[in-house]
């Protein structure tokens, strides 16, 4: 099991119309590709154009696989154009 921590910026205006997609089908687009075993999302207390995504993969490999799955691509599009930079690292916590 692997964790992704990916932070998004969102453009000015667009924190809200984002938080709403996200969770109302991004989230669950994302949580329907194989090998994810959980997601957490939030948004940043000190800058709110920030958001977080926790995502609990199988294998690195897992993640790999579903970047031309339906589902995220389904993902990705719920983001549309609000995004405006972020990363992403893999992780492995106890």
């Amino acid at each position: 099991m692997i964790t992704e921590i990916a932070t998004i910026t969102v453009a000015a205006g667009s924190e809200e119309a984002f938080e709403v997609a996200m969770r109302n089908g991004g989230i669950a687009h994302l949580q329907a590709c194989p090998g994810v075993g959980a997601v957490r999302f939030g948004r940043g207390v000190e800058d709110p154009s920030k958001f977080a995504f926790v995502v609990e993969w199988e294998s690195l490999e897992a993640h790999g696989a579903v970047r031309d799955l339906e589902s995220f691509r389904a993902f990705r599009a719920a983001m549309g154009t609000m995004t405006v930079g972020g990363a992403m690292e893999h992780f492995t916590l106890s």
